[in-house]
């Protein structure tokens, strides 16, 4: 499991990097662009990002530990790279995090729902890189919740609230969700 555990910290780390350019962008539209760097380390590297394993929970043989492993090591890495940018991000993501942190629990849980539905397309084997492209900036423009990027903007904007649970219910709701449609796509073909 270290192997898995290191590929999951450097996913947590490379969405945290994602999130210091996104708010060291010049405007959000540039910045959300520029955040799928983040997603595409993780694909081009294969390393193990939560949200996109956790759309094969219902499908593969992958036992729940791993994706307990994977969620912690994310979260340890986003909280590496928060620590090495504290002082560089906190009054940008101040903002962000008290927004995330209020969110009503239903609220956080459908915006979670959506990016782990976009983040299952993302991510899954057939979809090309340069949807790393258009998903990113899709989520992060319609506001929706990640579980690790709002970890990160939490710690540096020194907020979190009980909707990063909902986030994170939410994140493997919408990617079974999407795993449950391409499967049964693929049994329709």
């Amino acid at each position: 499991m270290g192997k898995q555990a290191t590929k999951a910290m450097m996913a947590g780390m490379a969405i945290a990097l994602g999130c210091c350019l996104y708010l060291l962008a010049p405007n959000p539209t540039i910045g959300a662009v520029l955040f799928s760097c983040g997603l595409l380390c993780v694909r081009i590297y294969r390393l193990n990002l939560f949200t996109g394993k956790i759309q094969y929970m219902t499908t593969t043989e992958y036992p729940l530990l791993f994706y307990i492993v994977v969620l912690f090591y994310n979260l340890l890495g986003a909280v590496f790279m928060w620590w090495v940018t504290r002082y560089l991000v906190a009054d940008l993501a101040a903002p962000i995090a008290a927004a995330k942190a209020a969110q009503p629990f239903q609220i956080a849980f459908m915006k979670a729902l959506g990016c782990g539905m976009l983040m299952s397309i993302a991510t899954y084997p057939e979809s090309p890189l340069w949807m790393c492209l258009i998903c990113v900036p899709a989520f992060i423009l319609a506001g929706f919740n990640h579980c690790i990027a709002d970890i990160f903007y939490a710690l540096a904007g020194g907020q979190i609230g009980w909707a990063f649970a909902a986030t994170i219910l939410g994140n493997i709701c919408g990617g079974i969700l999407m795993s449950n449609m391409w499967e049964k796509k693929q049994s329709n073909i």
